[in-house]
């Protein structure tokens, strides 16, 4: 695929990386197996950075590539040294998820690619992003929807430094120029920046990108990463959707989640429908009893109620 928008080449695979721990790689073989159900006609090339997998997970994986052989899957394993000093203020955010900023240098022969949380399915055909138009920028993403208060305003404007202006988009989904990263060296950037702000950041990957790449970045139609909604706010249906809540996520067992039976159906197209059975069941009872931890307290909740709360 050709940067700023030229035609895909027939011959030439999309390109969509992911960076995960082991324990998500199932979910990345559901968005993986939800882009392939979606664009019958495409060819891809999933790029998997990550610090191990197992043997096991690895033929998992390659059941994939044989139940549909139009796609194949690249692991790249990261030096995790780079990332285990880096601050982490977000307990739920792995240093996994800053893998992506090296997408330039470990993708060092690929001119774009398409990067994806595993938080999200896929709904629709994403082959048109793949070449979408960029322009001069280096990034294409959907602006992020958390309503920004005066406070992370502030925050963002203050702490991170970046204009009134600026559009800051969510990081979940993101068209990489990696040809125009390079030239940027964007990696490297990014890792100053994060030393820079260690004691400042909030959102590490995410606020790193939106400072770095700031005035380089092409905002996208919200179809493309459209996050805790499953419609866009002007009633389209989406391509992508993403689960950025951390009550939405489809894995998450507590009785209002409404996203679990789209992942469920392609769950079953994947080498781990075998776990399909007890993430049912899993579903089924946190309609009536569910418990979390979060930030060192547990909580148990009975028909959606807070029956109890305590410090674990």
């Amino acid at each position: 695929m050709k940067s700023g928008g030229a035609p895909l080449s027939t011959n030439e695979p999309i390109s969509v990386s992911f960076n995960v721990s082991e324990n998500y790689v199932q979910h990345l073989a559901v968005v993986a197996v939800s882009i392939l159900t979606n664009a019958p006609r495409s060819a891809f090339v999933f790029h998997v950075l990550t610090r191990e997998l197992s043997e096991a997970t690895r033929a998992r994986l390659a059941r994939i590539e044989r139940d549909y052989p139009r796609c194949r899957f690249e692991i790249h394993l990261v030096d995790f040294s780079l990332f285990e000093h880096m601050p982490s203020p977000l307990e739920h955010v792995s240093r996994d998820a800053r893998f992506r900023i090296l997408l330039p240098k470990i993708l060092a022969k690929d001119r774009r690619t398409i990067y994806m949380d595993v938080d999200i399915l896929v709904i629709g055909d994403i082959t048109p992003l793949a070449s979408v138009d960029l322009g001069d920028a280096m990034l294409g993403g959907v602006i992020d929807n958390y309503a920004p208060s005066k406070d992370l305003m502030d925050y963002r404007t203050k702490e991170l430094g970046l204009r009134p202006d600026t559009q800051y988009v969510n990081s979940g989904v993101l068209v990489m120029d990696l040809e125009k990263l390079r030239r940027f060296d964007f990696s490297a950037k990014c890792f100053a920046t994060i030393e820079r702000l260690r004691d400042v950041l909030s959102f590490v990957d995410q606020d790193t990108i939106n400072i770095v790449a700031e005035g380089h970045i092409k905002v996208l139609p919200e179809r493309w990463n459209c996050q805790n909604r499953a419609r866009t706010r002007q009633g389209e249906r989406p391509v992508i959707r993403h689960f950025t809540s951390f009550t939405n996520k489809p894995w998450c067992y507590i009785w209002k989640n409404r996203s679990w039976p789209l992942y469920l159906r392609y769950l079953l197209k994947t080498p781990y429908r075998d776990r399909a059975p007890v993430f049912a069941w899993r579903h089924l009872k946190g309609f009536f009893w569910y418990r979390f931890t979060k930030k060192g307290v547990e909580r148990t909740l009975v028909f959606g109620l807070l029956v109890r709360k305590r410090k674990v």
